[in-house]
């Protein structure tokens, strides 16, 4: 089962980068958002489940910061799924930073996800060199990414 939850988090992560990726190219679509938030919703919830049994206590065993910035992370991904426009994408783009800090972090200092270690390093730099180099096209064109539909939402 813990494979199952690792692997979903890996999974997470790529569709993290690629919501990243999506924003900087100046659309995040809303289905990958919300493919998105599922994938982290499930892996959160074998998080709790099988690594944490339910326990608070355990899920605050490695310290608080930790436990609440696994949680920003969180809110802002299934933010993103639900934010009108803009918002979405600057959602996603916000998390993707923290979400790699931890995830990079955790492989690199717990056995059990060392197998991770490069497969998230290359999505990790793929993901911002393809965002950077979307950036620096559209800076250089004179572009700035298009507004979004500023219909209110009822």
């Amino acid at each position: 089962m813990n494979a199952t939850v690792f692997l979903l988090a890996f999974a997470g992560y790529c569709a993290l980068a690629a919501s990243a990726v999506a924003w900087a190219a100046g659309r995040l679509p809303r289905a990958l958002a919300a493919a998105t938030a599922l994938i982290v919703g499930v892996h959160v919830a074998g998080v709790w489940t099988v690594r944490y049994g339910g326990s608070f206590e355990r899920a605050l065993a490695n310290g608080v910061a930790p436990f609440a910035i696994f949680h920003a992370a969180l809110a802002l991904v299934l933010a993103a799924a639900v934010a009108p426009g803009r918002w979405s994408g600057r959602c996603a783009a916000l998390a993707f930073p923290i979400v790699t800090a931890g995830a990079l972090g955790a492989a690199f200092r717990r056995p059990e996800v060392a197998g991770y270690r490069w497969p998230l390093a290359a999505v990790a730099l793929a993901a911002l060199l393809l965002a950077g180099a979307t950036l620096a096209r559209s800076a250089r064109a004179g572009r700035r990414r298009p507004e979004p539909d500023r219909t209110p939402v009822r």
